[in-house]
């Protein structure tokens, strides 16, 4: 099972670097991406606060923080959220397929897994799925838009292990924000491993990987 925006398909750090700069403070794609990292703390801090955190309001503090992280002054964050939709809207920004991630999921299906997307979105997943040629690697693809749950809620792993026939001790995840893909799977009883791909994510004691093709090694 694997998440797919930071996992499968990454975020046009390029494009958002060119539309987040101003004159006087260009910004280039490798601080947009570093200062994730940021962002990915605040959520966490946020979801595990001890209090029954909404998952939307998290994705906005990571918002936040990891635009203020990049140098974004606290009042230009509203606009630059606004364009950020825009262009969601008119084509996903997880849209940058890393080397070597069709091949990982070819081998596993060589292998005779089964393979599901889980993912928090809008909806747009599975056909984002098709147009990157991914989908055809899949047997399922479950989008918490469709499904009406979304992670780290468990029952939105549960309805992928349902529907792929698998028992939760046969399952394994790989998603990129430990509060909502780890703390999901564990609660499910799935072994996961977080995506780290700079070696970054420091504030939590978890098995990491820095790309897809290390979630399951085939010899």
């Amino acid at each position: 099972m694997f998440d797919f925006g930071g996992t499968l398909a990454f975020l046009d750090y390029e494009l958002l670097a060119r539309e987040f700069s101003r004159p006087g403070r260009k910004l280039d794609a490798l601080t947009l991406e570093l200062a994730e990292y940021r962002g990915r703390a605040m959520i966490d801090r946020y979801m595990m606060n001890g209090r029954a955190p909404d998952v939307n309001r998290g994705y906005e503090e990571f918002f936040r923080e990891w635009l203020g992280a990049a140098g974004i002054p606290e009042e230009e964050i509203r606009e630059c959220g606004e364009r950020f939709q825009k262009i969601h809207r008119e084509a996903t920004l997880w849209r940058v397929v890393h080397p070597g991630t069709r091949e990982a999921l070819e081998r596993l299906k060589r292998a005779g897994y089964k393979l599901a997307i889980v993912s928090n979105a809008e909806g747009q997943v599975e056909g984002d799925a098709h147009r990157f040629g991914l989908a055809e690697y899949f047997d399922t693809i479950i989008d918490s838009h469709v499904v009406g749950v979304a992670k780290p809620d468990p029952r939105i792993f549960r309805i992928a292990l349902e529907r792929l026939g698998v028992a939760p001790g046969e399952a394994k995840f790989a998603g990129d924000i430990y509060s909502i893909d780890m703390l999901g799977a564990r609660a499910a009883g799935i072994d996961a491993r977080l995506i780290d791909q700079h070696d970054r994510y420091d504030w939590v004691d978890h098995p990491k990987i820095r790309h897809v093709s290390e979630l399951h090694r085939i010899e």
